[in-house]
């Protein structure tokens, strides 16, 4: 959360000479560590240079006051990793029901550590399941957030589904929400309960929350970073006095200086939006008394290679139609017809089934790829294509198709493994995933094979709302074959609940300025997915895209999470329309252009 806030304390620091009669104390005092904090702090490492990327584990708590003498619980375990090289940002959230080893014994909740042993044995836990060495520690109050939201006066945060709970309904006691779908502005209670809410879902969600909320807040602080005058300072100097009184952070050799602090965050004020979400794969375990999250080494590997290079992530620029802006990149066309190619993948880096994902991958380009059941006799750092003569073109398409792979004339020891073709040992540079992934097969007309056209299904349940609606309103004349259109209340939905939720936005003007429809995905608790319309065209939301394309006469803007595309808008007759992904980016590229793309006037 501190990096996203340094998009705004930035700003404070680098004008100490404005405010510097305060900014000397708000380091003081975020300095003031706690004993549990201190002791952290030989379990640190040392970044050797200021130009390598620094690794923080953001702890928050979420002790209540009814816990008494009981001791805490970590409410979030968050690594966060800003690279001044590659000029990104990279956050890794853990679940805090994952299923570790705490201090040598088998297994418990990964949030049970805190409890156990404090802030050190929290520390010691991430490290050892996950492998990595964080740099910096920061303790978050989640009270101190209520005030930092409020200082800016709400956040307005993309609602994916209606969000509600009341005590006196009796059923299960848990904390009280009520929060309607859509893009909205949420004041310090609401924004917190949301970003803290997993009871109908699980902690795969909320992590997802969580990182919705974080990067609304940049959003929000961008936004109101046009100039700063003598108002806007009186804001900035409000927020950091509460993130000082709500944030501790150590390193290996005590508090940051103000010197480090400046350098940090105005690096984290010019890479902001750049911000890498890495998800990590994991099922949920236990029964109904004693449920879990378990995640296999694999699993644990792959996230934390995506953490520490997200560079590495691939973006889906390339699978959008139309052309950006400006030169267009080549399309890679390999130099041999992949079907003319025999091949034969070696596993070299002693992970499990990596050969497998490597063929299976390559199969998709058209290449007749057989795995090989016996593993190659050493370890490979990097992966090798071996060739013979007049294969050497053919052996180097596939090189640039695996990505970090070099080529090789067949020696004999490779060369038992195929008697005719090429040999590819998959080395420790392949991460389950080819730099170059194979062009995508539309059918159904152009729509991807979970994609049907039926322009009748969704309109005049749409057509309903543009009576009280003082905009144009669109409706999807194509349907996501495992999505339901919900009602306002759903799973919950009685017969009088709207279809969809038609509402004001207070910075759009008056009437009902905008609406939100949102769709069950797969059966999945958790998972929705939103047809946006609102006259705000200024929402925070949409600033900074990372492509957009011209189609249909139309403008659209893609908002990508890493892979995944999680956002596709576009703007006309005034009016924003949008459909955003689930939290967990659930539904395919594809999915998302082709519904976007078929929104029609209802």
């Amino acid at each position: 959360m501190l990096w996203t806030v340094g998009s705004l304390l930035s700003v404070i620091l680098v004008v100490a000479a404005v405010v510097g009669w305060w900014a000397h104390g708000l380091v003081d005092q975020v300095g003031a560590l706690s004993k549990d904090v201190r002791d952290t702090q030989g379990d640190l490492t040392t970044i050797p240079s200021a130009q390598q990327a620094a690794i923080a584990l953001v702890v928050g708590s979420d002790r209540r006051p009814s816990d008494g003498s009981a001791p805490s619980r970590s409410d979030t375990l968050m690594l966060v990793r800003i690279d001044p090289g590659t000029k990104l940002i990279s956050v890794l959230s853990l679940p805090r029901d994952l299923y570790v080893p705490i201090n040598g014994v088998c297994c418990s909740k990964i949030n049970d550590a805190y409890s156990q042993g404090g802030l050190k044995l929290a520390l010691q836990t991430v490290k050892e399941v996950t492998g990595i060495r964080p740099n910096y520690l920061m303790t978050v109050d989640f009270g101190g957030f209520k005030k930092l939201v409020g200082a800016f006066k709400g956040v307005y945060i993309p609602v994916d589904q209606r969000y509600h709970h009341d005590n006196a309904l009796g059923g299960d006691q848990y904390s009280e929400i009520d929060i309607t779908p859509g893009y909205q502005q949420l004041d310090g209670p609401d924004a917190l309960a949301y970003a803290r809410f997993r009871h109908t879902d699980s902690d795969f969600y909320r992590n997802a929350r969580q990182q919705v909320f974080m990067e609304a807040f940049e959003q929000r602080a961008s936004s109101q970073l046009n100039g700063v005058g003598l108002e806007e300072l009186q804001t900035f100097k409000a927020v950091a006095e509460d993130v000082a009184g709500s944030v501790q952070v150590t390193g290996p050799n005590g508090a940051p200086s103000l010197q480090t602090m400046i350098r940090y965050l105005s690096l984290g004020y010019q890479i902001k939006g750049r911000v890498v979400s890495v998800k990590l794969d994991a099922a949920i375990g236990g029964d109904t008394t004693n449920s879990y999250v378990t995640s296999d080494p694999d699993a644990i590997s792959r996230a934390r290679y995506a953490f520490m290079h997200p560079d590495t992530v691939i973006t889906p620029k390339d699978e959008l139609p139309g052309k950006a802006d400006g030169p267009a990149e080549p399309t890679f066309k390999p130099r041999v017809e992949p079907t003319t190619v025999p091949m034969t993948i070696v596993n070299g880096n002693g992970v499990q089934g990596a050969a497998a994902t490597a063929g299976t991958a390559l199969t998709e380009w058209g290449y007749p790829a057989t795995v090989s059941l016996q593993p190659a006799t050493t370890t490979f750092a990097q992966s090798i294509v071996f060739y013979r003569p007049r294969m050497k073109d053919a052996a180097t398409d596939v090189a640039d198709i695996v990505g970090d792979a070099r080529t090789q004339r067949m020696t004999p020891e490779m060369a038992p493994f195929s008697t005719n073709g090429i040999v590819l040992v998959v080395g420790e540079t392949f991460k389950d995933t080819l730099k170059i992934p194979a062009p995508k097969k539309v059918i159904n007309g152009g729509l991807p094979d979970d994609i049907t056209r039926d322009p009748t299904i969704y309109r005049s349940t749409f057509r309903a709302a543009q009576g009280p609606a003082n905009f144009r309103v669109y409706y999807p004349t194509v349907y996501q074959n495992v999505s339901h259109l919900c009602p306002l209340n759903c799973p919950s939905a009685s017969s009088s609940d709207p279809a969809m939720w038609l509402y004001t936005i207070k910075d759009a003007g008056g009437g009902k300025n905008s609406l939100y429809a949102y769709f069950s995905y797969n059966g999945l608790a958790g998972s929705y997915w939103g047809i946006q319309q609102t006259r705000f065209t200024g929402a925070p939301i949409l600033a900074n895209p990372d492509q957009e394309r011209k189609l249909d006469r139309r403008t659209y803007k893609f908002y990508f999470n890493g892979s995944h595309i999680h956002m596709v808008a576009f703007i006309q007759g005034g009016v924003a329309y949008w459909v955003q992904n689930t939290l967990r980016d659930d539904m395919s590229n594809e999915d998302m252009i082709a519904i976007a793309r078929s929104l029609k006037p209802a």
